[in-house]
Parts: structure tokens; C-alpha cells; sequence
């Protein structure tokens, strides 16, 4: 299918008159998840990870994935006419360069790309005098036959019980920074800021609990929306208040900047994409580029926000719980012509979560590997690829759920039976980095890659690591992957900060054999020990499988974080769980 996908593609291409074509996995508002009608890499090259980019020319094709997706992309391109390549801009440059002559041009969206994101390309491109065009159109769309329509759900009010805080004082509060930055308006970019600034939410993104939406903050507080004419209900109106005008066509935001005089707009490089500074430059606007405030404002959860996740991770707990009980009979019962597979595991975990109060979705498509399949490091399990659960080696499941009240993220890595002898030594070399993030007081001012080898430290000392971030940040009720926090090798610049959800994730990969991660979800706070100080606090509750720890390796303070932990996660759970998971979380959370 996607030889012929490629050529008419190319077709097009050379009607557009450019000799090559990007197709990010993305949509114009830069979301990690995005709609069926925006899912144009995948159509493309059959590729269904969540990050990826594929370059087209004349006589060969590339995509691009990180080290997340290395596996996943080798299975998934099979044999297709597309090499498979690292993802860097760098990398993406170096093809190009050799595809493509002086005087040729490289056609992308403007919709779907970053300025700041293209920047190293086009200095590239610049160089070898190959000019980077935006194309009014994309080519894609004109060839994508049953392309499904844009989602155009229902925006509703999240309630002042969950966010704690309104939005005439959210925005007040961000509007106090316009004028402090000489800025008459900033700039909303996606649904995700949209969500948070004026307390809503919606569903026309798979996993993210958003509506469609962009638009502009002015320094008085008050707002132009743009939403679909469809989301919009007499609920929402009454919800926003007169401040906040909505729009239904995209443009009208230019027209209501003109109409509230804005001479210079805020707007975040890193998630406005090309095309809106494009319009805004040509209506003369003074652009003032940093980070957008909303983002970073959103990422500090309040005392309300902090509360809920406290709450949504109990209810989330105790449906894994109840899952991680039932897991090994329904192992032992698989047979042939019923096995229980990967995708039977996770729908089973799915069943579990939907009977606890406030379910909405999947945070994230379940990553459910057993045996080499969990050495992907982001495994979407299908029906095609599901292997048959044994009552031996590992399996390796990494979920999470949205709940109005909070956004639950946790990976646990479960012995099925009997498993190589090394792989004791490499789990417990991950709970122990694990432990040294969860323990760790550090001071005001500390940057997340400042600590991520702290998490590595143990792996390192016996010549291992492993090729993904140790933590990303993670939403109320919105995004679980969000930013700007993070923990990873790649700085950030960005401090930790009180309130700030994080995950605790690190791991190792064994190719062909096996995955281990052990993921918990924590919150920064100020630390109970040294003043000036900041700590984390876990928000994850479920027993880690004791089965694979060699506690020779544990010193005393990491046996007894530990026990502390599983007597927090039994105590808190058992009046939460049926007769069944209580015998098997007396067992599984017992002191060691």
C-alpha cells in the first residue's frame, strides 16, 4: 500500500513544484496524541508511534524515529520502500543533502511545523542553496482519499471542585505578565493551554481530554476562543464569562487582534507553529518569542489539583491491584484456542480501571510486552503482534487513566513464572535508581537533567543505560505527557518547582529478551529535611514484584524505602479492593 501512497505523493509533489516533502507526526497544534484526520505519517508509512518525522524525495524515502521507536519502526516498515534513520534535525539534513541538487526546493506544512523547530534544517538546506517552501496546501490531504473528518466534540466546563481555581482569576494572573513584558496580547497555541486557562475540557483527541481550541489572552484579562461552531453549548457560554468571546473560523483571531489594537503579541517558538507567525507578521505585529507562561503556570499544580491526583492515583491503584491478582489465573487458563495475550492483558487492566468512579479513557494506549516485546521500549500492542502470556520470563506493562480529578501514568514489571538469572541483577539495578529520584533532596533552582543520573548511577556502574527520558511531566485531567519539567539527559533549563508532577521512570531493554521499567508518579514539594530544599513525594500506589529484587544489592535505607512504600500502598488499598487482591496484597507488599 504505501508504494503506491509514495508515488501518487510524489505526483503531487512535482504538481507543487518541489522536489521533496516532510510529514511530521503531528497536528497544527504541536499535540503528542493527535486526531484520525492529522494521522498522516502513519497513513503514509504504516509507523504509529507517538514521534517520528518521514522526508520524501524523487527516488527514495526516510523516516526518522528516536531510540524510543527503533524496534517498533523496523516492524512496522517491514518491507517497504523507506529507510529507516535517527531522529535529529541533523540526521534529517545529512538525507536531504544528499537527496536533493542546489536550486531544488523541500515542501512543508507551515501548520505542522515549528519555526524554532525547523531552524537547523533551512541553516542546512541555506548552505547547499536548497530553498525551504511552505505550501499552502498539503499534499498528503489531496490524495488521502477516506481521510476521516476533524473531530468537532462538545468543549465543557471542568469544575471549580478540580481545578481550584477560576478562570477569570487564571487569566488575571497570566495578564499581569503581558504587562510586565510590554506584550498586548499572548498568543494560545493549542487545546492544552486553552484547557487549563479557561477550565475546560472536551474529547476530539484520542487519550487527552481536550477540544480543539487556540486563541489570545489580552492584558485586561479578557480572551478571544476559537472553538468549532459544533463544541460550542449554552453550558460553555454560561460557563465563560463576557470577557471571553468565542470565534468559529481560525482567522477571526487575526481580525479580533486587529480590533483590540495588539501592536505586540507573546508567543511560545517552541509550540506556535509557522503559520500563525506568518499571519502575524503580516499584519505587521510585533512577535516577542519566549516561552509561553501559561505552560509553566499549568505545570505548578495547585493544593486542589494535587489533592485529586492524590485521589484519582488511590482509585487507579487499587484497579491494578485487582489486575496484578487476577493476572496469573488467567495465564495459567490460557489455551490455544483461547490464549491470553498482550491484548488480553491490557483490556483486562482497561476493565478494571473502567469500574472506578470518574474513568474517562486510557491516558495512553497500554504498553503491554511480554518477553522481547517489552524490550520495545513504546510497544503498541495489536491484534497482529500480541504474544500469548506464558507462566514464565517477564512481562512489562506501562498504563495510565484519566480521571476528572487527576492523570495517572505507572509501569510495573511482573515476573510470570521462572526468568533468566540476570535479569534479577537488572531489575534491581532500575529499582535502584528508582529509589535514589523518590529519596532524592535537592536544591531550589535544581533542573531536571541535573539529577537524571542519579537514576542511571547503578545501571552505569555495571556498563548499562538506557535511550528515554527517566521523567517527563504529566497533567490534571489533561496531557500525561506534558512539559516543560522533565528528567532526562538533554537539558531542559527548566527548574523543578513545587507542584510539578513528574514521572519516576527508568529502565533496561535486553533486545529479543525482555524490558524492565519500574514507573511510579511523584510531585515536588518543599523538603521536610533542609531548608531551601525541594523533595519529591509519590503519588503511585501498587506493590514493585519482589520476585525480581536481589536484595543483596539493596543497602538498608533502599530495603527500608521500600517497606515503607509497600506498607503505604497495602494500608491505603486494602479497603479498596475485593477479598481476592487483599490475600494478594498482604503477599505482594510483605517486608523484605
Amino acid at each position: 500500500m504505501s508504494r503506491e501512497r509514495l508515488q501518487a505523493l510524489r505526483e503531487t509533489l512535482k504538481q507543487q513544484g518541489v522536489q521533496a516533502f516532510l510529514v511530521p507526526r503531528g497536528d497544527e497544534y504541536q499535540n503528542e496524541y493527535v486526531p484520525a484526520s492529522d494521522e498522516r505519517l502513519a497513513w503514509l508509512t504504516g509507523f504509529t508511534g507517538s514521534a517520528g518525522m518521514a522526508a520524501i524525495a524523487a527516488e527514495h524515502a526516510a523516516l526518522f524515529v528516536d531510540g524510543r521507536y527503533t524496534l517498533q519502526a523496523q516492524q512496522q516498515l517491514r518491507d517497504q520502500p523507506i529507510e529507516q534513520e535517527s531522529l535529529s534535525m541533523d540526521a534529517i539534513a545529512d538525507w536531504l543533502c544528499e537527496q536533493l541538487r542546489p536550486g531544488d526546493a523541500l515542501g512543508y506544512d507551515p501548520r505542522l511545523h515549528t519555526e524554532l523547530g525547523l531552524a537547523t534544517l533551512k541553516k542546512r538546506l541555506n548552505e547547499r542553496d536548497i530553498n525551504l517552501r511552505p505550501l499552502e496546501d498539503n499534499p498528503i490531504d489531496a490524495i488521502w482519499r477516506d481521510k476521516p473528518a476533524p473531530p468537532c466534540g462538545p468543549a465543557r466546563p471542568h469544575p471549580l471542585a478540580f481545578t481550584g481555581e477560576h478562570s477569570a482569576d487564571k487569566r488575571a494572573r497570566i495578564a499581569a505578565q503581558l504587562a510586565e513584558r510590554r506584550a498586548d496580547a499572548l498568543w494560545l497555541p493549542n487545546p492544552e493551554v486553552c484547557a487549563w486557562l479557561f477550565n475546560i475540557r472536551g474529547t476530539d483527541v484520542p487519550h487527552l481530554p481536550v477540544a480543539l481550541a487556540c486563541g489570545l489572552l489580552y492584558r485586561d484579562g479578557s480572551a478571544t476562543l476559537y472553538l468549532a461552531a459544533e463544541a460550542v453549548s449554552e453550558a460553555l457560554l454560561e460557563h465563560l464569562d463576557n470577557d471571553v468571546s468565542i470565534v468559529n473560523d481560525k482567522s477571526e483571531l487575526f481580525t479580533a487582534a486587529q480590533r483590540h489594537h495588539v501592536a505586540k503579541i507573546w508567543v511560545d517558538p517552541q509550540i506556535t507553529n509557522c503559520w500563525t507567525l506568518q499571519q502575524l507578521r503580516a499584519r505587521d505585529i510585533e512577535l516577542l518569542q519566549e516561552r509561553d507562561p501559561v505552560t509553566r503556570a499549568k505545570a505548578r499544580k495547585n493544593p486542589v489539583e494535587l489533592a485529586g491526583a492524590r485521589a484519582a492515583h488511590e482509585r487507579d491503584g487499587a484497579a491494578l491491584c485487582e489486575f496484578l491478582a487476577e493476572l496469573p489465573d488467567a495465564v495459567a487458563a490460557s489455551a490455544a484456542d483461547t490464549p491470553f495475550g498482550e491484548l488480553e492483558a491490557a483490556g483486562l487492566l482497561r476493565a478494571k480501571r473502567e469500574q472506578r468512579e470518574g474513568f474517562q479513557d486510557d491516558s495512553f494506549d497500554a504498553i503491554s510486552g511480554y518477553g522481547p516485546n517489552g524490550a520495545i521500549v513504546h510497544y503498541r500492542v495489536s491484534r497482529e503482534s500480541s504474544l500469548p502470556l506464558k507462566p514464565e520470563g517477564l512481562y512489562l506493562i506501562d498504563s495510565g487513566g484519566q480521571y476528572p480529578d487527576g492523570t495517572t501514568d505507572v509501569t510495573r514489571t511482573l515476573a510470570l513464572g521462572d526468568f533468566p538469572a540476570h535479569a534479577r541483577e537488572h531489575f534491581t539495578r532500575v529499582l535502584k535508581g528508582h529509589i535514589a529520584i523518590a529519596t532524592l533532596h535537592f536544591p531550589k533552582g535544581t533542573c531536571g537533567e541535573q539529577i537524571d543520573a542519579f537514576a542511571r548511577k547503578s545501571l552505569w556502574d555495571a556498563g548499562l543505560d538506557y535511550a528515554h527520558g527517566t521523567g517527563h511531566g504529566v497533567g490534571s485531567f489533561l496531557s500525561v505527557h506534558e512539559g516543560p519539567q522533565r528528567i532526562g539527559k538533554a537539558a531542559s533549563g527548566v527548574a523543578l518547582e513545587p507542584g510539578m508532577i513528574l514521572s519516576n521512570e527508568p529502565g533496561f531493554y535486553l533486545t529479543g529478551q525482555y524490558g524492565i521499567r519500574i514507573e511510579n508518579l511523584v510531585f515536588v514539594k518543599e523538603s521536610d529535611k533542609h531548608h531551601g530544599f525541594l523533595e519529591f513525594e509519590t503519588l503511585t500506589l501498587a506493590p514493585i514484584d519482589k520476585r525480581l529484587i536481589d536484595t543483596g544489592l539493596l543497602n538498608e535505607a533502599e530495603k527500608a524505602w521500600l517497606n515503607r512504600y509497600h506498607r503505604r500502598v497495602r494500608e491505603t488499598l486494602l479497603p479498596l479492593v475485593n477479598e481476592k487482591t487483599q490475600k494478594w496484597l498482604h503477599e505482594a507488599t510483605e517486608t523484605i
